[in-house]
């Protein structure tokens, strides 16, 4: 994996931390002095989620990519990115640079959550476990998009013997020389990643600023048990989530979204500020009087999907200057710093609604399904079926990046592909496959 997993020297601990954390950026020193002591150790610890903010970022172009991969009727893409026109139109290149640097940066990311985690035991034991606790929730965090995008999903074929990616747990060789290392399978990546979110909702506190806390742990468990079809596994994890107490539901759906300080609804978001970090997603979907590139417009078809009344259907304008219709969930504000949503509060309802809904028990579905279309201004149903919950799914969270993994688990078409389709996976990138002869190339490319 050389290159791919290249040894990053820390760079973001050192030089590019949050400001609003009051912690001064320092000059570059090496890995073995910066992580001698708990000051370096707590200082690489934020570093590592600012990782989470830099372009590109991991998350971040998943949610955008992930809903332009997926899409067949509702997106209208307007630019001339040709790696991203490749996506976009389902025909991917193994030498498209988009898949290419997600891989490099996810990779990245994990080896420096490995590198930090090999040094944890320099702090006093007490703290130990908190701190790899976080790590491994970020490391989980980027698993789980990897596999979820250069893998066929859980519900195509079988998991113990269709390749995922490669796990590292490691920490990469300062001279880049690693050993050449292959793709696990699919169930391996899930389980490891599953292993490091157990451990986080065990060792994370109830509250931890901006940062993971126990419940983030709880709420991407019960994204990924709905992947893997554990429907009471992840109605379990997303009750845990709803009960605590922490978070509520905000009555005004405007304020849910472009925040730039974490709402009640907001279970974990990657954080953006003027001086550090970059909104990739709202920077695509925002018209470029605000800032934006404008490259996504909303198609006037998809208005047709809300009920009259829904609230949601007036999460939109029209760009002046294009006049084309923009997503409303995604619009640059006066400082261009609105946090990258990546779990909040209705998903965790809508995923408990289907959990209870499959494994039997239909009026608790319907009491939660009733919360997000009361929130959203409409009636309460008198009864739900799958195809209800589904749809309220879809409304409530689209564009943000649940599409692609939803289609899937439910064996939806993407048009007319279907969902198991080989070319609706990313090619593993060739400059990968040039440096590593472990790898195998997935079908199609």
């Amino acid at each position: 994996m050389k290159k791919v997993i290249g040894f990053f020297l820390l760079i973001s601990l050192l030089s590019a931390c949050h400001n609003r954390l009051n912690i001064e950026p320092e000059q570059a020193i090496s890995v073995d002095v910066a992580l001698s002591n708990e000051q370096g150790i707590r200082t690489a610890l934020v570093g590592t989620y600012d990782l989470l903010s830099q372009m590109p970022t991991p998350s971040g172009d998943v949610i955008l990519n992930s809903e332009l991969f997926a899409d067949t009727e509702d997106l209208i893409w307007t630019s001339y990115i040709l790696q991203v026109n490749q996506v976009f139109n389902k025909k991917i290149a193994v030498s498209n640079t988009a898949v290419e640097h997600f891989w490099i940066y996810s990779y990245q990311t994990i080896n420096q959550a490995n590198t930090v985690l090999d040094a944890v035991e320099v702090l006093e034991e007490a703290d130990q476990d908190g701190v790899a606790a976080e790590l491994r929730f970020i490391r989980a965090m980027v698993y789980f998009d990897l596999v979820n995008m250069y893998a066929m999903p859980w519900t195509a074929g079988n998991p113990k013997s269709n390749l995922g990616v490669p796990i590292i747990s490691t920490p990469a060789e300062q001279t880049l020389e690693n050993p050449e290392v292959p793709r696990n399978t699919v169930a391996e990546v899930y389980q490891f990643l599953i292993n490091d979110l157990l451990f986080a909702k065990d060792n994370l506190p109830e509250q931890n600023s901006i940062f993971a806390n126990t419940y983030a742990a709880s709420a991407l468990l019960s994204r990924i048990y709905l992947m893997q079809e554990k429907f009471d596994l992840a109605a379990t994890e997303a009750d845990r989530v709803i009960t605590s107490g922490q978070y509520t539901l905000l009555t005004d759906l405007e304020q849910v979204f472009n925040q730039s300080e974490n709402s009640t609804e907001d279970i974990f978001t990657i954080q953006i500020t003027p001086q550090d970090g970059s909104n990739r997603v709202s920077y695509f979907y925002s018209g470029e009087l605000e800032g934006g590139g404008g490259f996504i417009g909303i198609r006037d078809e998809h208005l047709a999907k809300y009920e009259t009344g829904d609230l949601r259907a007036d999460l939109f304008y029209i760009d002046q200057q294009s006049s084309i219709r923009r997503t409303s969930k995604w619009r640059f504000n006066s400082t261009k710093d609105g946090n990258v949503t990546t779990l909040r509060l209705a998903e965790m309802y809508l995923t408990r609604a289907e959990g209870r809904f499959r494994t039997g028990n239909a009026a608790g579905a319907l009491e939660d399904v009733n919360i997000i279309r009361n929130r959203a201004g409409l009636p309460s149903l008198s009864d739900v079926d799958l195809e209800i919950i589904l749809n309220e799914r879809f409304l409530e969270l689209v564009f943000e990046g649940h599409r692609f993994r939803d289609t899937k688990r439910n064996r939806k078409p993407f048009g007319t592909l279907p969902f198991d389709a080989p070319g609706m996976i990313y090619p593993i990138p060739q400059r990968e496959m040039d440096v590593n002869s472990a790898l195998v190339q997935n079908e199609g490319y």
